[in-house]
């Protein structure tokens, strides 16, 4: 499926995103997807999803701590689990802090593609209304 373009159309603003699914062989793959919203809901969608941004950044300074942990002990049972936490929370794809990277970039194009639906109604509305001249 093709996603519709990101605009206004009968009141509603379209947005596009990515969904991660599972295909048919059971592995991860990321679809495209899109979705409407009424113009008058975009508002508290936009700081619902700012919301969201805002942990995902709080989550990603978790991540940064979890990729400084220094082994507790000398042995290898110690630095093993150092080295694990640091791969786990790290910028490779599918560590912590590069999922949650995805994430906000997802979001604010989500929150731009809201922003810029809202701007052309508005830019749409104004041109509309009648003007004395």
């Amino acid at each position: 499926m093709i996603p519709a373009e990101p605009g206004v159309t009968a009141g509603r603003a379209v947005v596009n995103t990515f969904v991660n699914t599972r295909g048919a062989s059971g592995a991860p793959t990321v679809t495209q997807a899109s979705f409407s919203v009424d113009l008058d809901q975009i508002p508290a969608l936009i700081g619902k999803y700012e919301e969201a941004r805002d942990k995902l950044e709080q989550t990603k300074f978790k991540a940064r701590e979890l990729q400084q942990i220094k082994a507790p002990g000398d042995d290898e049972v110690s630095k093993s689990m150092a080295a694990a936490l640091e791969r786990m929370a790290g910028n490779e794809p599918g560590g912590l802090a590069w999922v949650v990277d995805k994430t906000i970039e997802r979001l604010n194009t989500q929150i731009n593609q809201l922003k810029a639906a809202q701007q052309g109604y508005r830019t749409a509305d104004e041109n509309a209304t009648p003007q004395q001249v």
